[in-house]
Order: C-alpha cells, then sequence, then structure tokens
C-alpha cells in the first residue's frame, strides 16, 4: 500500500470508499491510525469486510448483528467448546437486553446493568468475566472499523465474590474408595482418578493402550467432550496435558488385577463412551454405593428413609486429593505441575500454598486444642499442689 501522509495531529489518514447510495453518490468514510501499520490494518479489515458482504459504513448496525459478525469472522480457529460456550453467552446474556440496541447507542452503564444484576443473583465470578470479555471483544470490532470511537465496556466492573473454598476428601473417605474398589462399576475409575490425579474427560477416555504396565505409567493423550448430547475424544485441555503418570502400587496391583487387552478401561454398558447424563446417573449411583459400604441408607420410597453418613463426593475432589498426597510427600512443584497437566507452575504453586495455609490453620487449632486441655488438667481442682510452709 502506498504510505498516507501523517496528519497535523500525528494520526495517519485514509479515505475509504465503502460503496454508492442508491441516488449513485459515493459513501466514504475516514480512516485513521496512530501507525502506518495500524491504518493498513484497519483498511485491510474493512475491505475483507466489505468482500465478504458486511455493509461496515450502515451506522444503524445492531449489537446482535455485530455479534454474528465477530463469531462467525474473527475466531476461525476456535475449539468447539468455545463456540458452544461463547454463542451461550449471547444468547442468554447479551442479547436479550443489548441485541436490538445500535452499536452507536451502547453505553458502559447498559452492560454494567447486565454484570451487576447476574451478580445479585449469584453467578460466579468467573462467569461474569466471560460474559464481560465476550461483549468487549464483540465491541472492539466496531471499534476497530471506525463505527465508534471508543470501546463503551472496556471500563465495566465484575464484582469480585471470594470462591467458598472446595471440601477436601476426608482420610476416612480415601479409604472407602480404596478398600471397597471392587463393588462398583466407577470403582477402577475412581481409583485412577484418586491415585493419578487425571481429570474426569481424561480418565473416561482412558483406554488399555494408554497403559503401560512395563514402565508402570499412565500416557494421558486425550480427553471426553459432550456438547449438544454428542460425546466425543478431543484434545486434552492445554499442552502440558499431554502427560506420563507415574502408577503408584496400590493402583497398579488394581490395574494388574482387571486388565485388558485393549478397549476403554470404563466403557458404558454398550462398550461406548459415556455420555454427560450417563456419566451423572453412574457417578450418583457409586456415591450412593460408598454411603451404603459407610454404614448408610440410601432409602426407598416413604418407608425406608434416607440415611447419609457422607457427604457429596466429585470427581474433582479426587484430583485435588492427589495434589494433597504430592505435597505430603513432599514432591517438587516443577514435577506435580507435570503429574496434574497444569498449562503453567503457578497453577500448581496456588495449590501449594493454599494446602500450606490449610496445613498451618490446622497445626494452629491442634495447638490451641492441646493448651487449653494442659490449661483445664493444670487448674483443676483434683491436681492443684499445695506446697507446706517451711519450718524454722
Amino acid at each position: 500500500m502506498p504510505k498516507k501522509k501523517r496528519r497535523s495531529d500525528n494520526l495517519y489518514h485514509k479515505n475509504l470508499v465503502l460503496g454508492k447510495r442508491p441516488d449513485g453518490t459515493y459513501i466514504r468514510q475516514s480512516i485513521y491510525g496512530k501507525t502506518q501499520k495500524e491504518l493498513d490494518q484497519k483498511v485491510m479489515e474493512i475491505t475483507h469486510q466489505l468482500n465478504n458482504g458486511i455493509q461496515v459504513w450502515e451506522n444503524d448496525i445492531l449489537f446482535e448483528t455485530l455479534a454474528v459478525i465477530w463469531f462467525n469472522q474473527y475466531n476461525p480457529d476456535a475449539s468447539d467448546h468455545w463456540k458452544y460456550r461463547t454463542e451461550s453467552i449471547i444468547r442468554l446474556h447479551l442479547n436479550p437486553y443489548l441485541g436490538q440496541m445500535k452499536i452507536r447507542d451502547l453505553r458502559q452503564l447498559h452492560l454494567q446493568a447486565i454484570i451487576s444484576s447476574l451478580a445479585k443473583k449469584g453467578f460466579a465470578t468467573g462467569t461474569l468475566k466471560a460474559i464481560k470479555q465476550t461483549a468487549v471483544r464483540i465491541m472492539k470490532v466496531a471499534v476497530g472499523s471506525d463505527l465508534i470511537m471508543r470501546n463503551p465496556f472496556a471500563e465495566v466492573k465484575v464484582p469480585f465474590k471470594e470462591q467458598q473454598p472446595r471440601r477436601a476428601l476426608t482420610e476416612v473417605e480415601i479409604s472407602l474408595i480404596t478398600d471397597n474398589w471392587r463393588g462398583h462399576k466407577y470403582g477402577p475409575l475412581a481409583m485412577i482418578m484418586l491415585y493419578c490425579g487425571l481429570r474426569r474427560g481424561e480418565a473416561l477416555a482412558l483406554t488399555w493402550e494408554d497403559i503401560d504396565f512395563k514402565e508402570r505409567v499412565i500416557r494421558v493423550s486425550k480427553s471426553v467432550q459432550s456438547l449438544r448430547g454428542v460425546t466425543k475424544i478431543k484434545e486434552p485441555k492445554t499442552k502440558n496435558s499431554i502427560r506420563s503418570i507415574p502408577i503408584p502400587n496400590i493402583l497398579f496391583s488394581v490395574l494388574m488385577e482387571i486388565r485388558k487387552p485393549k478397549g476403554l478401561i470404563t466403557p458404558d454398558k454398550n462398550g461406548h463412551l459415556y455420555s454427560s447424563n450417563a456419566y451423572t446417573c453412574e457417578w450418583l449411583s457409586y456415591t450412593n454405593f460408598l454411603n451404603k459400604c459407610a454404614g448408610g441408607q440410601n432409602g426407598k420410597g416413604t418407608n425406608i428413609p434416607r440415611v447419609q453418613v457422607i457427604d457429596h463426593i466429585t470427581a474433582h475432589m479426587l484430583r485435588h486429593a492427589y495434589a494433597t498426597m504430592l505435597f505430603d510427600a513432599n514432591v517438587d512443584v516443577k514435577s506435580a505441575q507435570r503429574f496434574l497437566g497444569h498449562a503453567d507452575v503457578e497453577m500448581t504453586l496456588a495449590v501449594y500454598t493454599h494446602l500450606t495455609k490449610y496445613k498451618e490453620d490446622k497445626a494452629i487449632d491442634a495447638l490451641n486444642a492441646h493448651l487449653e486441655e494442659m490449661s483445664k488438667t493444670r487448674y483443676s481442682s483434683n491436681n492443684i499442689l499445695y506446697f507446706a510452709p517451711k519450718k524454722d
């Protein structure tokens, strides 16, 4: 492209012909950039949109129209999971309130009202951030196409809501899972997640070919994904999720006992991958089984009441228990990151920091309880020592 001259305000400028009006006159738009490269990039983007039939000169463009343009034109390499989640955000949270508004009329307060309302309803901070991020990226297209001067959603505030700490598995529950793995179909699956720290999708995708019995490692290279009722194998969460995890002796004996030549380690009744709904039902059956093993009663109808003696156990709690075992065994942070498949060491450090604080709190509680017991013993009337006065 030929170089454009810099204006007196230090901006590069170009007049672009966008099309013709019904009366035959040309539609022109002034494009500005802080640098020659920025200006060329804007001209290229607008030309690309014109070639795809997008009327960028239409100043009455609606938010929902721009959202479609952004979703389809600016994210060609996005994963199916990203597309599913982002489409849901636009459809459920943005379009009902912003969809029919013109881009030029949108202000910060419009998105802020949505975010604040959802926060009051108890939506998680991560979800609120995803909603804001999606809206900001959509409006960034309008800024880049010179439809608006600045992004009105960039300064929207997301209220911080401190997450409730996840409950950790107790030693009793770990023993319950370990001692009763033969009693339920999900017993081996739970053992794999507990003693190798696999994510649920990674564990469900495991095949016998992924188990190296000679080297005693599990090779993780795939995961299960369920979207819109379709379950399939996909690449793991991050590139660091592709890893080899050493199999501890307690799990190795389990795998040796149920070993098969090939196929899924935990298939459904038809030998296929578990769908999301089928997994949920089977996991509920498994936790009911554990409750019964612990002395509880699952109940039946109105005549036999349910007796719950253990709290609800999730697959992620098993993975967290594995991280705790690594911490207790003084496994270094880099090795723990590799075994857990964390994207970066900061994630592992955050887990280790949390566990350090948890252990310290428990130690302080134990110390306080011990000192209180000592105090009670020392000042008990039955244990007061009397000293007779010395005789002259």
